[in-house]
């Protein structure tokens, strides 16, 4: 599932806003149709782009294979950005988890505290391999 309505979604579970001219998003959803997991990219330079990821539910390894692909094979950047509260403890683990290293901190500016940066690059991603098709 891709496309404004997810894009959305992940806006709304971040408390952001999606446009359809300047961004794509990805999403999973159950079989009932409701979504569960939803990436939204934005802000592509061909070296790089901005990926913001809401979860909410369990997610698949072919999920994880289709975002990061999108990524690093269709959009062809080196390196994913992943901003993330440093209020949101388990948002913070999980980008640990996927491999996302802390680049940068912007101090105060969210509302529950730092924007800590995190990063992504292509030779440093495990979901890239047949396991994740």
């Amino acid at each position: 599932m891709s496309g404004p309505i997810v894009g959305r979604w992940v806006a709304e579970q971040m408390n952001g806003s999606f446009s359809e001219t300047t961004s794509t998003a990805i999403g999973l959803q159950k079989e009932t149709g409701e979504i569960i997991a939803g990436v939204m990219y934005e802000n592509w330079n061909k070296r790089s782009v901005v990926a913001h990821m809401a979860i909410t539910g369990r997610i698949t390894k072919a999920y994880l294979g289709a975002i990061f692909r999108y990524a690093y094979e269709k959009c062809g950047v080196n390196k994913v950005i992943l901003p993330v509260s440093s209020g949101n403890d388990k948002s913070n683990k999980f980008v640990k988890h996927l491999g996302f290293t802390e680049e940068a901190r912007v101090k105060d500016a969210d509302p529950a505290g730092d924007i800590i940066i995190y990063t992504l690059a292509k030779s440093d991603c495990r979901f890239l391999g047949q396991e994740y098709a």
